[in-house]
């Protein structure tokens, strides 16, 4: 026998998959490398601010000890390093 007065706890729950499934698809995109998408959908989902949502984004990415990958640091490392090898074999 079904109560009306007792609260129907599908809708919870729906809001509780929601929640699920968007802190799964943040989660899915830092471990793409993807940290500014992560903050971008953290802010829609929760409605905060850029700094608050960059601060929960990199405490995530500690938590989960999650690897993100330093694409521009990376590149000037390579560019520099192979500016470096031609200047050497064109010196020789």
């Amino acid at each position: 026998m079904n109560d009306e007065n007792q609260p129907d706890s599908s809708g919870q729950d729906d809001a509780a998959n929601g929640q699920s499934e968007v802190a799964q698809h943040i989660l899915e995109s830092l471990r793409q490398g993807n940290k500014i998408q992560a903050i971008k959908d953290y802010r829609e989902s929760t409605g905060a601010g850029l700094k608050e949502s960059k601060e929960a984004i990199e405490a995530l990415i500690e938590k989960y000890d999650i690897q993100m990958k330093s694409g521009c640091a990376s590149m000037l490392l390579l560019a520099s390093s192979l500016v470096m090898v031609l200047l050497f074999v064109w010196i020789r």
